[in-house]
């Protein structure tokens, strides 16, 4: 499954190039924190390619809620919106590369540059659209059928290369189970 939404992906696809002018390249290493939970969400980053959890911790446990691949602009969206610390920990599965963007110099630029509200729309889309993902299956389906869920809806590089202990915490499982239903199913 694509990561943009379909009917915006030509009009976004010119405009993230513009807007990534008012940031830096930047590389994250597999295991840094893109964001950390607590933490002012004064950046978005735009990744080029990469992949990424997003989670919080609950119960001293880690809950898993987005994966996210290239093509992502990756923040603590919450925080984002209202202006308050993040509520996740956002880090890096695999090295990242994109750009990495103050939200400050994104706003002082909006009036000026039509681009920036698409993106922002785009990025409101995206997040809608994996959160609502995320519910549906939690709520709908049993362990089995959140599994198949996950592997119609997600991109290839998300199945392929995401650890299987974060594809458990994100359906909502143990490893440990997540393995005994991995052996059981004929996919």
């Amino acid at each position: 499954m694509s990561n943009i939404t379909p009917k915006l992906y030509e009009e976004v696809s010119s405009y993230l190039l513009s807007v990534s002018d008012y940031g830096k390249p930047r590389v994250f290493q597999k295991g840094d924190l893109i964001c950390r939970a607590g933490d002012a969400v004064d950046h978005m980053f735009y990744m080029i390619r990469g992949l990424v959890k997003c989670s919080r911790i609950h119960h001293g446990k880690e809950v898993i809620y987005r994966l996210m691949e290239d093509g992502s602009m990756v923040m603590g969206y919450s925080g984002f919106i209202t202006g308050e610390p993040s509520m996740e920990n956002i880090e890096c599965l695999q090295e990242c590369h994109g750009i990495w963007i103050r939200v400050k110099d994104i706003e002082d630029q909006r009036a000026a540059n039509p681009a920036i509200d698409v993106v922002l729309r785009y990025m409101a889309e995206q997040h809608y659209l994996t959160m609502e993902r995320r519910l549906v299956m939690l709520h709908h389906k049993s362990a089995e059928q959140r599994y198949r869920y996950f592997l119609e809806v997600m991109s290839a590089k998300i199945i392929e290369e995401t650890p299987m202990h974060c594809i458990a915490s994100y359906l909502g499982v143990t490893p440990e189970s997540f393995s005994r239903m991995k052996k059981k199913l004929i996919i």
